[in-house]
């Protein structure tokens, strides 16, 4: 685990754990800055959220894992889908009904089954919603940054 991009940022994330803690998350491990040089955050893990808390209601760009119980994988797919961001989503299952029912629900630009890291080199990522607009990576980027121009050109006494 690296560090964040700024001091800025690890300051966001930790104003997320602390905002999950003060509204009755807990923190299995980590959860605080160490002291000492560099941005870096202890990856964490918090249990008991609820859907009030920023670490669920916004992106925090850093290793936090927010746990959050529901009744059936059903409520977990609308909740998820009913979120304002749409990087990406992460699906555990061994269902492959409910991977795929996932894959076509989830509002994302990048759905991972049964995988944290992922993707093929140089693929296109594109975010939805409020996580941004425009591809990541791969072609589809050069493609978005490219204008095509036709131009009809006869040359002289041609």
């Amino acid at each position: 685990i690296g560090p964040m991009v700024d001091e800025r940022q690890r300051e966001q994330v930790h104003r997320h754990v602390t905002d999950a803690v003060k509204s009755g998350a807990q923190v299995l491990v980590g959860g605080a800055p160490r002291p000492g040089a560099g941005t870096f955050y202890p990856p964490t893990v918090l249990t008991d959220c609820t859907p009030d808390m920023l670490v669920m209601r916004e992106e925090t760009f850093g290793p936090i894992a927010p746990v959050r119980v529901v009744p059936d994988f059903d409520t977990a797919l609308a909740e998820a889908a009913d979120d304002r961001y749409g990087l990406a989503a992460t699906v555990l299952t061994p269902d492959m009904g409910h991977a795929q029912a996932a894959w076509r629900a989830l509002p994302v630009g990048t759905v991972k089954i049964n995988a944290v890291f992922g993707g093929a080199p140089g693929g296109a990522s594109e975010p939805r919603r409020a996580s941004g607009s425009g591809f990541g990576f791969g072609r589809e980027l050069l493609d978005e940054m490219t204008a095509m121009k036709v131009v009809h050109w006869s040359p002289p006494g041609g």
